[in-house]
């Protein structure tokens, strides 16, 4: 099967040659191929050629790898692997071997395709791929179309007319949002307001918008300023130098719309014309990229333009599809419309105008039902603006963004995942690169944040029309299976798909797989905290057959076992999450994928063991371990050479089977979460410092667990231990349960942990005081329970006021819980706690006087088993403070016999135990 036949060289030459000047005109075609059909068609053409090849030489490539980790016929498999890196591939990350005649009429229909690049009119690129078509914008604007956007106009203009506190001559201000959010709108209104008008004597408006051109824009500035000479025309240094005379010593505004260029040595050549002007000249930026801004601008002092408010997108849409008259039943569809747009002015403006002929309820009912944005024909109003923006991307970048069409909108998606998913198709090589790769798409506007709370994750979403894009970028590669059911045509086209996870076990949603030979991402998607059950049959009969598989998500499903013999036809898998799946143990076949790249087992709390022969997986990259708590460290770990990221790596030091610190200390690829546990066997500081845990730079989440013993300790040791546990300042969530010293590290207050969010302290029973942890700039839950030692809360307790302005001064939720001897709290009264919306005192029956003042912020006060108010009268002025109070839950206080229930704004109140007068 392996032998090298004669020409085996010369075929890879043609494949590699043929595909690089496919390569030249594969930027345009992407652009193309959404407004011509026939370089739609031909593009899938070339994808389906190129798929092919891929899979035939996956299968070869996997019979290599078999060789070379079973020891056999070695010189063979490295010759065999030495092929596979010859020849590139271009279109994806795999490469491509001498094999049969099969290959002959692949590198034939590739050559064919290549006939047709002049007919089709594609054009070589070989450098910058933007290709402009956006008429330039002008300073001209319609007041009476501005809806919603008075801050930002409030805000900008107190902006252009303030002086620069630091003596500056020149101040940039940038105007950042997606495609159509209505950044030129925005600029348009503050540049022609009266007041702005009176305070720059001179005013200039430039639109970009092309490939970045000093030239063009230098020339442009001039003309608008009216100082441009045609015989200067061409000679750069002569116009640079004549603009900056012009500009000596005024005081203008500059606008530069639709900026992409995020170079600084260009910007800052470009800069130099400006400096000169008078003490509080501005330019105004506006752009889609947050890089733009940031090297624009080092103050940070940008303007966001996010989307609509549902009351200004209907009133923008009435505008321009009724003219502002009243129509009652329009009105009434005519909403729902608008709704749809999600607040994007370009959205909203472009389906009025379709609708702004209409004058019968049952044509706008009939947009309505039909969702018209989806059909190619009416997306001219919207698709300019946001195909700019897919247009200016490299071609890695519009692959990967052409990717994320496989989820759904409005679905959240977590960073890693997507980076993983690139890789195993082949978009990405490294991690750190798809790291790259996806934040560049998010300062694009591309990619949505969605803020990360106390127990998930940051997520992102895609707008619905940038989800739309994504959807045309990939030409139908990348589908959502109930959007696609009952598509013969659209399922054989498709390579990466998702579904929604349900209760029927998915056999007759997943058997019209069976014949998707050509799926390469199979990804299950739905609310990630519910489990649902997935039928045997879509197990055994369905999944064996998808046999070109790189990526398989069967994440949140009641999977206890899996069939042996899955993973010996899913060979060439890269990527497998179980991760949240009730599974005890792995299948011992799945050491034979010796291509997989990722393994992701977070949460599968049933997991006990992992395979004896996972040093098998010579390609292993990412194994995620998070959360599984009944799975030790398995020591055979070590022998996965390839490994770069061990997320959730948990260490049991010492015992029987244990491990040493300097085991811990040895791994460097450790990432996400890390516990260290049995603590209890670390002698002294020496074993300590030998972990290397201010080395351990990606960890984020830290747990430390000190066990009961019998053993006798010293607290002086115990505490030494733990000031060499002082982790990487990258840190963002820390828990140290059983800690057996009388006083804890200082490291645990450093205000460098920018980061730190979250901190719980747990059963550190012989400890008599607290940390100064109000200096903890980000902290933002606190929580300390079963510190039996803890007799008083003091001033300490609040650190120094040189890190903060006010002590926690981001802490939003904190709690104490089982302080069996804590009975005083030293409140100082300076507003320590100024944002703190949650306070939970459980169990802590000696704790007597008053809460912190002024806790004007609180929401939610939850008190129960504590002694805590004896004086009503003190209690009564302490709820007084309590203005936003919404959930007041009180419980076994038997020191307090009345409520002063009349003061208590309309609040969710809950009281049991004790005696009570009302």
């Amino acid at each position: 099967m392996f032998r090298t036949r004669k020409n085996g060289v010369e075929l890879l030459e043609k494949l590699k040659s043929t595909l690089l000047g496919l390569q030249a005109v594969l930027s345009d075609a992407e652009n193309k191929q959404a407004s011509n059909q026939f370089v739609r068609e031909w593009l899938n053409g070339l994808r389906v050629a190129v798929d092919s090849a891929e899979n035939m030489i996956e299968q070869v490539n996997y019979e290599a790898l078999k060789l070379k980790v079973e020891g056999k016929h070695q010189n063979l498999a490295e010759k065999i692997l030495k092929h596979c890196r010859f020849c590139n591939v271009c279109l994806g990350d795999h490469s491509f071997l001498n094999i049969n005649e099969k290959l002959e009429k692949t590198i034939e229909t590739l050559v064919n395709l290549q006939n047709q690049i002049s007919d089709l009119g594609l054009q070589k690129h070989f450098g910058s791929t933007k290709q402009e078509t956006r008429t330039p914008s002008t300073s001209l604007v319609d007041e009476s179309d501005i809806f919603g956007r008075q801050k930002e106009i409030k805000d900008l203009i107190d902006l252009l007319l303030s002086e620069d506190t630091s003596g500056r001559n020149l101040t940039v201000v940038p105007i950042v949002g997606m495609g159509g959010a209505g950044k030129t709108t925005l600029a348009k209104a503050v540049y022609n307001d009266d007041k702005v008008k009176d305070h720059f004597p001179l005013t200039a408006w430039y639109c970009i918008s092309e490939a970045y051109d000093a030239l063009r824009i230098t020339k442009g500035i001039l003309q608008e300023i009216g100082s441009f000479d045609s015989k200067d025309d061409g000679n750069f240094n002569q116009l640079q130098v004549k603009l900056k005379a012009n500009l000596k010593g005024k005081k203008f505004l500059v606008v530069l719309d639709d900026v992409w260029n995020d170079t600084y040595s260009e910007w800052d050549n470009l800069r130099n014309v400006f400096v000169q002007g008078d003490m509080g000249s501005k330019i105004i930026v506006t752009t889609r990229k947050e890089s733009v801004a940031q090297m624009m601008c080092a103050d940070h002092c940008a303007i966001t333009v996010g989307n609509l408010s549902s009351e200004d997108s209907w009133s923008l849409f009435k505008r321009h599809s009724l003219e502002n008259s009243d129509h009652p039943e329009l009105e009434e569809v005519g909403k729902k419309l608008a709704n749809k747009c999600k607040g994007l002015p370009l959205a909203l403006k472009a389906l009025a105008g379709v609708l702004r002929g209409k004058s019968e309820v049952d044509e706008w009912r009939n947009i309505l039902r039909s969702e018209i944005w989806d059909q190619q024909s009416c997306w001219n109003g919207i698709l300019p603006a946001l195909m700019l923006s897919y247009n200016d991307l490299p071609p890695h970048l519009k692959r990967c963004f052409a990717f994320c069409a496989i989820y759904p909108k409005d679905h959240e998606f977590f960073k890693d995942q997507v980076i993983y998913l690139w890789i195993a198709n082949g978009l990405v090589k490294q991690f750190c690169l798809g790291n790259k790769y996806f934040d560049e798409l998010r300062s694009r506007s591309l990619l949505e944040r969605v803020p990360e709370s106390e127990w998930k994750s940051e997520g992102f979403v895609m707008h619905d029309l940038i989800n739309d894009l994504a959807q045309t970028a990939s030409s139908k590669h990348c589908i959502r299976l109930e959007e696609n059911e009952g598509s013969a045509d659209m399922l054989e086209q498709s390579r990466h798909m998702s579904y929604s996870r349900g209760e029927d076990g998915h056999f007759e949603k997943l058997k019209q797989l069976s014949e998707s030979e050509q799926l390469r991402t199979l990804l299950s998607t739905n609310d990630y905290y519910s489990l649902n059950h997935i039928s045997k049959r879509v197990l055994h009969n369905i999944l064996p057959r998808l046999t070109s598989l790189r990526a398989l998500s069967l994440s949140c499903y009641y999977i206890k076992e899996l069939p042996n013999d899955l993973f010996i036809k899913l060979k060439i898998l890269r990527f497998l999450d179980l991760s949240r799946t009730m599974i005890e143990k792995l299948p011992d076949s799945i050491c034979v994928l010796y291509n997989l790249e990722t393994l992701l087992l977070s949460s599968c709390q049933y997991l006990e063991e992992l395979p004896l022969q996972m040093e098998k997986l010579i390609n292993l990259l990412h194994l995620d371990l998070t959360n599984t708590y009944r799975l030790k460290m398995p020591l055979h770990l070590s022998k996965l050479k390839s490994l770069q990221m061990l997320v959730g790596a948990k260490f049991l030091v010492g015992g029987s089977g244990g491990l040493r610190m300097e085991d811990l200390g040895e791994v460097q690829n450790l990432y996400g979460s890390l516990s260290v546990l049995e603590l209890q066997n670390v002698v002294d500081r020496r074993e300590a410092v030998k972990a290397n845990m201010k080395e351990k730079e990606h960890v984020e989440e830290l747990y430390l667990q000190w066990s009961d013993g019998s053993s006798a300790y010293d607290s002086q040791t115990e505490r030494e231990i733990l000031d060499e546990l002082y982790p990487y300042t990258n840190i963002k969530r820390l828990e140290i349960t059983g800690y057996r010293g009388a006083k804890f590290s200082n490291w645990l207050a450093d205000p460098l942990f920018l980061k730190l969010v979250k901190l719980s302290l747990s059963e550190c029973k012989d400890c008599y005081s607290l940390p100064a942890l109000g200096q903890l700039p980000c902290l933002k839950f606190l929580y300390i329970r079963g510190m039996h030692g803890i007799r008083e809360v003091t001033e300490e307790f609040y650190g120094s006021f040189l890190y903060s302005k006010k002590p926690f001064n981001s802490l939003e939720k904190l709690e104490f819980e089982d302080m069996a001897e804590w009975k005083q709290w030293h409140v100082l009264g300076i507003g320590e706690f100024p944002i703190l919306e949650k306070l939970s005192i459980k169990m802590c029956p000696k704790l007597m006087g008053k809460l912190p003042e002024n806790l004007c912020c609180l929401t939610e006060l939850s008190i129960s088993d504590t002694s805590l108010f004896d004086d009503a009268q003190l209690f009564r002025s302490q709820l007084e403070g309590m203005k936003q109070i919404e959930v007041f839950f009180i419980n076994d206080c038997n020191s307090l016999t009345s409520l002063p229930f009349s003061i208590l704004p309309s609040s969710e109140i809950e009281i049991g135990g004790g005696s009570w007068l009302l």
